[in-house]
């Protein structure tokens, strides 16, 4: 964390959780189904061309909400419930235009080139060209908690493109751990890179401890609530970055 994050966070006063609620629920919420009403935000990683660093409200290699446009600075940490694959085609100038939910089939398509139901393995898009990667990119979600928020809806830290190594590295270091995936701690920083088309931030992910009884115990009940439902990651305002 820089001297300007920390700055920032001591001045930010903490306020206990307003919670009415049985069994420490919050009231209002009672008619919300998860899979149907949520879209869980994911954390952001911006770029020279995201719109928040052209509004000056971030800068390159910075973290952010992708919702509430929270910036968390350069560092993130993070306790990682559960992994999910999709993939994700993006054009630059229409963004999103196909999908896949659980990265096998398309769920989602408006550019016309792909069947909605299609298998995802024998999609030309989603093939490794000589150069580069595919168009139809593996994305690597994780559901995650804020380490130093734990009330908080969990978070998707979704890894895919020049940081899909992040991915396979986080998966690697929780599953070398022999316990739940929600058993550990983790940090989730940028690392600028810079090739014929300009400089761009590519994620990378440390161990940082194991969780506290208490931050376990919040990770097993979002497990319990989400695993067995469909979460669609807000992937509004993603599109390809010098990739």
């Amino acid at each position: 964390m820089d001297e300007e994050t920390k700055d920032l966070a001591k001045t930010e006063p903490m306020y206990p959780a307003r919670v009415s609620g049985k069994d420490g629920k919050a009231r209002g919420f009672e008619d919300v189904d998860v899979q149907r009403d949520i879209i869980m935000p994911r954390v952001a990683i911006l770029q020279s061309t995201s719109q928040m660093v052209i509004d000056g409200l971030g800068r390159l290699g910075e973290l952010a909400d992708s919702l509430s446009k929270e910036n968390f600075g350069s560092e993130f940490t993070f306790i990682p419930i559960y992994h999910f694959p999709t993939r994700c085609k993006f054009d630059i100038e229409k963004g999103l235009v196909c999908q896949s939910r659980d990265g096998l089939t398309c769920t989602m398509n408006s550019d016309g080139k792909h069947d909605l139901g299609q298998q995802c393995i024998n999609c030309e898009d989603a093939q490794w060209p000589a150069e580069g990667g595919p168009d139809c990119s593996l994305v690597y979600n994780f559901p995650a908690l804020n380490a130093v928020n734990l009330v908080a809806f969990p978070i998707a830290i979704s890894l895919m493109k020049t940081s899909s190594k992040a991915g396979k590295k986080l998966i690697s270091l929780a599953f070398r751990s022999g316990e739940d995936m929600f058993s550990r701690k983790y940090k989730l920083y940028t690392k600028k890179e810079t090739n014929d088309k300009g400089t761009y931030a590519v994620a990378d992910v440390e161990l940082v401890g194991r969780a506290s009884d208490e931050e376990y115990a919040v990770a097993k009940k979002f497990y319990e609530m989400l695993k067995q439902r469909r979460v669609d990651v807000d992937l509004d305002g993603e599109a390809p970055k010098f990739d």
